[in-house]
């Protein structure tokens, strides 16, 4: 699997460095999608690449990747909405599944709770699709 979890060393170690990027996606309407690879970019991408108004998916009940979709002040069309869904089916641990139950909302209702591990967060007010992951229509960009 392209994705993980990565334990961060014991307090007195450094911090663990990340030198690769999450995944980058356009969608068939033109608007981009990044996929984090493991806890600390799903962390990353969350908090610091995201702004509010981006739309935030996970595969519900199971670990898998942070999937931003960017808004750029745009409205999204449906069939993005359904791109990013696919993509955070397909990094998931139910990909495997015919159907995937999605969680997606906009990144301003993604908290972190104090203290919490790399990649852990808490939404409310979110929005369900059931989808499979078949990404083949999907362009990964480098």
């Amino acid at each position: 699997m392209e994705s993980g979890y990565i334990r961060r060393r014991r307090s007195g170690d450094k911090k663990p460095r990340i030198t690769s990027r999450p995944f980058h996606y356009l969608s068939s309407d033109g608007f981009h999608i990044y996929v984090g690879k493991n806890n600390f970019q799903n962390d990353e991408l969350t908090f610091k690449s995201a702004s509010g108004n981006d739309w935030w998916f996970h595969a519900k009940g199971t670990a898998g990747s942070h999937v931003i979709l960017k808004s750029e002040g745009k409205e999204i069309p449906d069939r993005a909405f359904e791109e990013a869904g696919r993509l955070a089916a397909y990094y998931s641990k139910n990909r495997g599944n015919e159907k995937v139950e999605i969680d997606y909302v906009e990144k301003k209702h993604v908290k972190k709770p104090g203290g919490a591990k790399p990649g852990f967060v808490v939404y409310y007010t979110n929005y369900s699709l059931v989808i499979d992951s078949d990404i083949s229509g999907l362009t990964l960009l480098t």
